[in-house]
């Protein structure tokens, strides 16, 4: 046999034998010919690190954890949905974290290999635990969950549609991508960083529909020393839009509609930029602490008592100090902008607004 033969031989041998080993799984009857599983529980704890588990339409009333690299999806094409819900005995598994306290899940993963989660509906309705309800938990794990329908997440305002978190020293990275939040009453996506110092999570919400109209203090998107990207989401009837609390996150190219303030940013390095708020007669965007040169530039704020502000106003967080706010346009506003005078405040463009700049008592 020729080298360029044999070499040719080889190859093909060597995609065969890969091939062999890139077999999917199934959970349900519904792909015939396939090694199939009764639970989405039984299946990932079952497979080889690395496979794609595709889910049948149906309901699976189960609490799932993730311990291994692996890609979880609904049956793509199906005509109906796969939809992982409450067991009939409640949501009994739970952690228990120093910097969060006690979280109930429905879906947990634990790994540092990635995880995939795509194409899945997961309902928490009767499901409201002790402490913190999410959805889904990725613990100092990384990977990408998109195009879900995540809902009913409620625990006495404590619902969370999905937890990223991380202790570890090691960079973890989440993105959330594509996908529907609704109906919890705590928070849309929530990304924190513990003991491990700021911004070992990168978290990267993007493209998603984040719906807070359940409770009296829902917040859309929430990070506290996380780092990473909030686009083009539309975050809407939540109490809060976003808080950064501290962050170095990019927010931009968000329309953010809350009751309270759009946007909550303390200290950090954040940049804010052309986002659109519907400030729903309160807060646009509200600063507090010392900032590190962040900016709040080229936004637009509709409909606000006062656009932008920056007074401490007992809560013991600081007049905000080191942000830069510029090129923001502000229309229908009682104040447009309210902050201490050591800030980079214009230009800025005020339209039917009662006072365009005061300062802080």
């Amino acid at each position: 046999m020729s080298r360029l033969r044999f070499a040719a031989f080889a190859t093909l041998v060597g995609f065969l034998t890969a091939s062999a080993f890139a077999t999917n799984y199934a959970v349900g009857t519904c792909l015939p010919n396939v090694t199939s599983y009764t639970t989405i529980s039984e299946a990932v704890s079952s497979v080889p690190s690395g496979s794609t588990i595709e889910v049948c339409p149906g309901n699976y009333p189960e609490q799932v954890v993730i311990t291994q690299p692996l890609t979880l999806e609904g049956v793509p094409g199906a005509t109906s949905d796969a939809v992982i819900t409450v067991p009939a005995g409640g949501l009994t598994q739970s952690l228990n974290f120093d910097f969060v306290g006690s979280v109930t899940y429905q879906l947990l993963v634990q790994t540092s290999g990635p995880v995939n989660v795509t194409n899945l509906a997961i309902d928490g309705t009767g499901g409201a635990g002790r402490g913190y309800v999410a959805g889904i938990v990725y613990q100092d794990s990384s990977g990408t969950a998109s195009n879900l329908g995540v809902r009913n997440q409620t625990g006495g305002g404590l619902g969370i549609g999905l937890l990223a978190l991380t202790s570890v020293a090691a960079p973890q990275r989440v993105t959330v991508a594509n996908s529907v939040f609704r109906g919890f009453d705590g928070v849309g996506v929530f990304a924190i960083t513990g003991d491990a110092g700021m911004n070992m999570l990168t978290a990267n919400v993007q493209t998603n529909t984040i719906n807070g109209s359940v409770g009296t203090n829902s917040v859309g998107v929430d990070y506290a020393n996380a780092t990473g990207v909030v686009q083009v989401n539309q975050i809407t009837d939540s109490t809060y839009g976003v808080i950064l609390f501290p962050s170095s996150a990019r927010v931009q190219s968000n329309t953010i509609s809350a009751k309270v303030f759009g946007a909550y940013i303390y200290s950090g390095t954040a940049a804010f930029t052309n986002n659109e708020i519907d400030a729903q007669g309160s807060y646009g965007v509200y600063l507090q602490g010392s900032a590190t040169n962040s900016v709040v530039q080229n936004n637009i704020i509709g409909d606000s008592s006062t656009a932008i502000f920056g007074c401490d106003v007992g809560s013991g967080m600081g007049n905000a100090s080191g942000f830069t706010v510029t090129g923001n346009a502000i229309t229908d506003a009682a104040v447009g902008l309210e902050m201490p005078s050591g800030n980079t405040l214009t230009p800025n463009n005020y339209f039917a607004t009662d006072a365009a700049v005061q300062f802080c008592m």
